[in-house]
């Protein structure tokens, strides 16, 4: 015996006709020798009503989203609020509340009357969504009549008991009491063919809804807001960078990405993106744990990025809190299981700066409270970073506030062609500011660093430790190389010696920015004095 093979969503299969019989798969085997049907997957049919009615009698139903606002957070979920139109009768109503996604939060619902509404006080609420398992469908007809089939009859009574359905498998008997009062047993579950529920909407409620008992000061239409959580909501923006032949010039595009998982459609939605710290220090510490495992054969490291301030590594508790929000331009029509990219930022012929840095730190063997530790911040490499910078003004940029995203680099060549350059997180950057990504280890430049000295001036109070820094320039063009350094051990610190200039980036951090010419060498010298 065949039957019609549907995707499902949940454990039953999408409804598409109300008006059918409706069968999941249903494939049969005989087994060798033997005169019985094995049932390898067993499918359920609905036989549904055309018209939409419930054996507790509804009396009143909202109306579908007259507008829609979304804020999507960068966790997986959505805050989703909805402008709907009721008209209750004065006093006690029956509230039906459909067009819900199936991964609401059915403890977040709440509502808002709009002003100038005489108001509603709800006294009870019910979330229900039957088809979303197949087991709790059959719970639901309990009581109700059901038309069960197997490869030896077909039997038409009220079902008494049903088998439970967990983790893709179905357990336990059917029971059906016939119409003379015979009860018929399907021990094995697996021996059906497939169940019919006559009149399924009257009995279960085929897609998501909010049932509310609720006392209305007086009859007549009102507006409500409508406000709830739902899962399975994600954003992410990306961008695409690409330099003309010279590299000081390019075009940059952002683009915004929304993914629907929710189990619900909205549409015509007003979008709002939201930035939280617990997303970005997720999103800083991806590419740190990268380039880390490329610099480290002993696996992640603390590692101080060029351009933030403090380790990524050191906050192990961030806040869910909001830290800034992004508007999308335009209403998005969002379908379950879509995911779009809406443009958010396009600049031509954007003026851009390369530079280059060497910050020759890691920690391999970094430990906590271990500042007098003679051993800490000894390690090197050698790699010299090419770093990209660019002003987000109206003028020389695209002059709105960019969210942190992807950032993938792209040099044009004479042919119109491109080569992949690199491609890195771009941290957020304000209208009016500025941004700068990493795009890759620079080609015919290498750095080395050393500690040269380590001293104990007064013990357990006053260290100095002193580095030699050397830098190569193996092109064929003068570079300017930004070396620089982290005073790790202590915020209480002096620079005692340096033999070339340098500033104070970010708290302990300098740098030095030495000029090479072609094939040209530098070494600088630095002593620290730390004080506890």
């Amino acid at each position: 015996m065949g039957g019609l093979s549907l995707k499902c969503k949940g454990d039953i299969a999408n409804i598409f006709d109300y008006a059918t019989v409706l069968y999941t798969s249903i494939w049969t085997a005989r087994e060798r020798n033997m005169n019985k049907i094995s049932i390898a997957n067993i499918g359920i049919a609905l036989q549904l009503a055309s018209s939409w009615t419930y054996a507790q009698h509804v009396e009143i139903e909202a109306s579908s989203p007259q507008s829609t606002a979304l804020s999507i957070y960068d966790t997986g979920f959505a805050l989703v609020s909805e402008l709907r139109r009721i008209t209750p009768a004065s006093g006690e109503n029956s509230i039906r509340i459909r067009g819900l996604p199936s991964a609401l939060e059915p403890s977040t619902v709440s509502f808002i009357p709009l002003a100038g509404a005489p108001g509603l006080d709800i006294r009870e609420q019910l979330f229900r969504d039957d088809a979303s398992s197949s087991g709790r469908l059959l719970e639901r007809f309990q009581g109700h009549a059901v038309r069960a089939v197997t490869d030896r009859e077909e039997v038409v009574g009220r079902l008494i008991a049903a088998p439970s359905y967990q983790e893709g498998e179905w357990s336990g008997p059917l029971v059906v009491l016939m119409e003379d009062d015979r009860a018929y047993v399907v021990p094995d579950a697996q021996e059906l063919d497939y169940v019919a529920l006559p009149d399924a909407s009257r009995h279960a409620f085929l897609e998501p809804t909010i049932l509310w008992r609720a006392e209305a000061l007086m009859e007549g239409p009102q507006n409500i807001r409508l406000t709830y959580q739902a899962n399975g909501l994600r954003w992410h923006a990306s961008y695409e960078v690409i330099l003309d032949e010279s590299g000081s010039r390019a075009y940059m595009a952002g683009r915004m990405g929304i993914e629907n998982q929710s189990g619900g459609d909205f549409h015509q939605a007003q979008i709002q993106v939201v930035n939280t710290e617990r997303g970005m220090i997720r999103e800083r510490a991806q590419p740190a744990l990268r380039r880390m495992h490329e610099q480290s054969d002993t696996g992640p490291a603390m590692r101080y990025i060029y351009g933030v301030d403090e380790p990524v590594f050191e906050q192990a508790a961030v806040s869910p809190s909001p830290v800034h929000s992004y508007r999308l331009p335009e209403p998005v029509t969002l379908l379950d299981g879509d995911t779009k990219y809406m443009h958010y930022a396009v600049k031509h012929d954007m003026p851009v700066t390369r530079f280059y840095v060497y910050d020759g730190v890691r920690f391999d063997r970094f430990q906590r409270n271990r500042r007098n530790d003679w051993n800490y911040g000894t390690e090197s490499h050698d790699g010299v970073e090419t770093h990209l910078q660019f002003l987000n003004t109206a003028q020389d940029g695209p002059g709105v506030d960019l969210p942190p995203g992807l950032l993938r680099m792209y040099q044009r060549r004479a042919d119109g062609s491109v080569d992949m350059l690199g491609e890195d997180l771009l941290l957020a950057v304000p209208s009016e500011g500025q941004g700068h990504v990493l795009v890759g280890t620079a080609r015919g430049l290498r750095g080395e660093r050393e500690r040269t000295g380590y001293a104990e001036i007064t013990p357990l109070r006053v260290y100095e430790e002193s580095f030699q820094i050397r830098v190569e320039n193996d092109t064929d063009e003068t570079v300017e190389i930004r070396v620089v350094e982290h005073l790790y051990r202590w915020h209480d610190y002096e620079i005692v010696r340096a033999d070339a200039e340098y500033e104070t980036i970010a708290p302990q951090t300098i740098e030095f920015r030495p000029s090479l010419r072609p094939g040209g060498k530098r070494t600088i010298h630095y002593t620290v004095r730390y004080s506890w």
